[in-house]
């Protein structure tokens, strides 16, 4: 997991990489354009924007990814984002392929990151995250989640 401002992020990546790509994407977004899918590079790098307001962030499940790792990215709002490296998270139901998604238990031990606009947080396959939740009350967000394939 990587957490922290736009302005920093070539210190994690080399300048060809799909994950500077992400964030390049996300800090350049003109946010008059629509919600909905945004292909970067096809099926390897695209982005999801979406609108909606956070929720509580009292007990739920976490989600983890197996193939893409996701660059969170609020455009307006803000959000916490509950992050898990516990490994006691039980799996929830079936592996859903077509989401790369894997649900999980609620996590007992978890930090959380608050995303605001300028940061960025990327998750890595593997790493139980629950996104949207409350971080100063219930407030409507507008995000950007780039999907970048690690596989």
């Amino acid at each position: 997991m990587i957490y922290d401002r736009f302005e920093n992020c070539k210190k994690y990546f080399h300048s060809d990489s799909p994950l500077l790509r992400a964030v390049s994407f996300a800090a350049q977004f003109d946010p008059s354009k629509p919600d909905g899918r945004y292909d970067i590079d096809t099926d390897n790098i695209y982005a999801l924007v979406s609108s909606y307001k956070t929720s509580s962030d009292s007990p739920g499940s976490f989600e983890i990814h197996r193939i893409h790792a996701d660059v969170h990215i609020v455009v307006e709002g803000e959000e916490k984002i509950e992050i898990s490296l516990s490994s006691d998270l039980e799996q929830i139901g079936d592996y859903e392929k077509a989401a790369d998604r894997a649900i999980l238990t609620a996590a007992k031990d978890s930090g959380a990151l608050a995303l605001r606009p300028g940061y960025f947080a990327v998750i890595y396959p593997n790493e139980a995250h629950r996104p949207g939740c409350d971080l100063n009350g219930k407030i409507s967000v507008r995000k950007i989640v780039v999907k970048v394939k690690t596989l």
